[in-house]
């Protein structure tokens, strides 16, 4: 069966019973359904397998999270103790888990899930499943871990469901999945969900829902999100792409943006390139730490970020409430792709633009991008010298505006100095001496915060080296003391001593 989802949607209160649930969405600020949801939480609560299609930024989890936790709740109501894992949720990365386990316990109080993502503590995560296994949240491979190690156990669940499902198969999780959901027992109820069902999604699906109702939101081409499309055709020259980015920032001045690269070695060009040209970017992809990818984000969600560099990881369930600009560095090989990529911006209806770099290397991506989209894709020249120049302008006088520096008589002695040796100005005016003594200023202040952050950034690199080492010295010490008990084995008076000296050094 097909459904398509209405664009009227109803108040929650006429899809979700009264009770805790509905309370604490409205709490949040939530009055109606989006349409995903209007469709998709009746639905779910018929116990129907579901196939769900809808566009990033629709609402797609609060569709899926609140059928289970009614259900875990109706359970609970009528006497039924719920003990093991009743849901299951697995999504291709982490950041997307973490968001949903956020979203769980917003509106679930009392039922804490479980967050088995890679890059985390192993040992708090079996402690969570020993803690509260009622819902689980979770990436393929650490979900594979624990169930291998027993720590996990889905015999009971009743409810699962596969997010961004088209992205998991893309990114090569199909026999990690498969083998997690050989795992669930035969009667349960499935959703796949996505902002697109490929044609493998639907073979996936055919193996593990039963005769599975498709809701779809907007129609291929309906709906589109109010963004607009441009491109820039730029050389094969090593910087061409990285100048051409600097540039459009230059010219474009977003307050935040994502730009999107097709390996990690690009994401850390793209980062140092930024950086080195003063502007706040950060890198965020798969050999980060989980640590240091949970900063970057609550970085760019608290807007104490400004750049966000990434893989297609980034382009999956990041939940950031509005990016101005995205800019695809490099231009994905799947069409499918550049929708997710772009649909970071013009979100809740809110205006967005996303911009491509378009280099020899790109041609065969484009070709095949305009041929699978139904928008226009509009092509822009790069800016020119005099443009860039006139920006840079703009930016220096709203930076010296915002600093509100006071200038210092030392200050503008300097200025005034400068003006007579370099420009031969001999009585400059009193505007002129005031902008030159701060912009003196500003370039004084802005290298001792450069090297203040080089100092830190070296304290940071050299702590664990120095940790390294002085781990291989006492490796180094066990070994010697070990092989001095050895070669003092000849007497029982030097065995002894060599004994205690050992104990001494432990």
């Amino acid at each position: 069966m097909n459904a398509t989802a209405e664009t009227l949607t109803p108040n929650f209160e006429d899809i979700i019973p009264a009770g805790p649930i509905l309370d604490a969405i409205k709490k949040l600020g939530f009055a109606a359904p989006t349409e995903v949801q209007s469709a998709t939480i009746p639905a779910a609560m018929k116990d129907n397998d579901l196939i769900v299609q809808a566009r990033t930024g629709s609402g797609k989890t609060f569709a899926f999270v609140i059928p289970m936790l009614l259900k875990i709740r109706r359970a609970l109501d009528a006497g039924q103790p719920v003990r093991g894992t009743f849901g299951l949720i697995v999504t291709p990365t982490r950041e997307l888990a973490s968001q949903i386990n956020e979203v769980i316990t917003s509106i679930s109080s009392d039922i804490i899930p479980a967050c088995l993502i890679g890059g985390a503590s192993m040992h708090a995560q079996i402690k969570a499943l020993q803690t509260d296994p009622r819902i689980v949240v979770g990436t393929p491979g650490r979900i594979m871990d624990l169930i291998r190690q027993r720590e996990l156990n889905l015999k009971k669940c009743q409810m699962f469901v596969l997010d961004e499902a088209d992205e998991m198969l893309s990114m090569g999780f199909v026999e990690d999945v498969r083998a997690i959901l050989s795992r669930l027992p035969d009667r349960r109820q499935g959703l796949f969900v996505s902002a697109t069902i490929t044609p493998r999604v639907n073979v996936l699906a055919g193996s593990f829902l039963v005769k599975p109702e498709t809701i779809i939101v907007g129609k291929p081409g309906e709906d589109l999100p109010p963004i607009e499309h441009l491109y820039y055709e730029v050389g094969e020259g090593v910087t061409a792409k990285a100048s051409a980015l600097v540039d459009l920032i230059e010219i474009m001045r977003p307050r935040s943006a994502m730009i999107f690269c097709n390996t990690k070695s690009d994401t850390e060009t793209v980062e140092i390139f930024l950086r080195r040209r003063g502007y706040d970017a950060r890198r965020i992809n798969s050999d980060l730490t989980q640590k240091e990818r949970n900063y970057i984000m609550a970085r760019i969600k608290a807007q104490e970020l400004r750049f966000l560099v990434g893989t297609d990881i980034a382009s999956r369930g990041i939940d950031i409430e509005q990016m101005d600009l995205v800019i695809n560095y490099a231009l994905p090989d799947v069409p499918e792709s550049y929708m997710h990529r772009t649909g970071r911006t013009g979100r809740a209806g809110r205006a967005g633009t996303a911009v491509s770099l378009v280099g020899p290397g790109d041609f065969m991506a484009f070709v095949g991008l305009k041929r699978a989209i139904t928008f226009e894709l509009k092509k822009l020249p790069l800016p020119t010298d005099e443009e860039v120049v006139q920006a840079r302008l703009a930016h220096f006088y709203e930076v010296l505006r915002e600093e509100g520096l006071d200038v210092q008589p030392r200050d503008a002695a300097m200025a005034k100095k400068l003006l007579q040796e370099m420009g031969g100005i001999d009585e400059p005016s009193d505007d002129i001496t005031e902008t030159v003594a701060k912009l003196c200023r500003l370039a004084v202040e802005h290298h001792i915060k450069l090297e203040a952050a080089s100092i830190e950034e070296e304290a940071r690199q050299i702590q664990p080296q120095e940790q390294t080492e002085q781990r291989s010295g006492e490796r180094r010490d066990q070994r010697r003391s070990g092989g001095d008990r050895h070669r003092g084995g000849g007497g029982g008076g030097r065995r002894g001593g060599g004994g205690r000296r050992g104990r001494g050094r432990y």
